[in-house]
């Protein structure tokens, strides 16, 4: 079929989403992921006139999404490299308040501890995994889009497993999530730490991201009585006047902080199954990452 043939508007409609869950486990922003597919489309509107033939529009579309955002990564290095303190994904806000907010395949490989570990990738090991345990691609397809062979995308894909590591335990009952949450929000709303000690894993990490324009931790704090201490700090002196409430967030349970009814921080968490304890706070409070705001 001839591109031509195709009503760009209708596939924008239909693959949007999909196109978008791509660039942002890609990527790790979604304000980038929203540029890489508007630049894909206007890509493919410019081709209208043209004789091109496609035979899978989908894997077509496929594999400039992930061209465009290979470039991107390389680019992005340098920047993080540069960043203050350390870089976090952008957290994805899904529901809040008990309403929809963005769209997200649901898969617990998109969860935000995951999108943290896959900063560990390099490009082609991240894209392959991505295709493979995300969106379900099979090696073939994705040998095609890393213009390699099967076996070796067998091969990237194995790298990045390797240096990810596999769950072998699943998370907490949601039940209990939604009591840790609970109790972490009572926290934060009145100071009352001790609530968090028994929740919280022994070598529990706490990481912040404020990138330079919100004060916060720039290393990563290691260890229950150092976290407690810092949590404590972020209750007593930045809560007064804000708050903390329960919302979807890259497919799990997690927090927004809200102040005036503008969104200025979120809490996402890894949790450790064995311990039944909070092993991972991740605390962003960048700006930049929390540009929308459904409140």
């Amino acid at each position: 079929m001839l591109i031509s043939q195709f009503n760009i508007e209708e596939l924008y409609k239909e693959y949007k989403d999909y196109c978008l869950t791509i660039a942002y486990c890609l990527l790790g922003s979604m304000t980038d992921a929203e540029d890489i597919v508007q630049d894909t489309f206007l890509k493919i509107k410019e081709h209208e006139n043209k004789d091109k033939k496609i035979t899978n529009m989908k894997a077509y579309i496929n594999k400039m999404i992930v061209n465009r955002c290979k470039n991107e990564l390389k680019s992005s290095r340098k920047k993080k490299e540069a960043y203050i303190g350390t870089w976090l994904p952008e957290p994805l806000l899904q529901e809040f308040n008990g309403e929809p907010v963005e769209n997200l395949i649901q898969s617990d490989q998109l969860s935000y501890s995951y999108m943290v570990l896959m900063e560990n990738l390099s490009p082609r090991e991240r894209i392959a995994y991505v295709l493979r345990n995300a969106l379900g691609l099979r090696h073939g397809e994705i040998a095609e889009i890393l213009k390699t062979s099967t076996v070796n995308s067998r091969k990237i894909l194995s790298r990045a497993q390797i240096k990810i590591g596999i769950k072998s335990e699943k998370d907490l009952t949601i039940n209990l999530q939604k009591y840790f949450i609970d109790q972490f929000i009572l926290a934060l709303n009145k100071g009352d730490i001790q609530k968090l000690t028994n929740l919280l894993s022994n070598d529990v990490l706490f990481t912040a991201d404020g990138g330079g324009k919100v004060r916060t931790a720039i290393n990563v704090i290691k260890g229950k009585k150092r976290v407690l201490a810092l949590i404590t700090g972020i209750s007593k002196k930045f809560f007064s006047g804000k708050n903390a409430n329960v919302a979807i967030i890259n497919n799990q349970l997690g927090i927004v902080v809200t102040e005036n009814r503008k969104i200025i921080g979120a809490f996402c968490f890894d949790w450790d199954s064995p311990t039944q304890s909070i092993n991972k706070i991740f605390y962003i409070v960048n700006p930049d990452k929390l540009k929308r705001n459904p409140v």
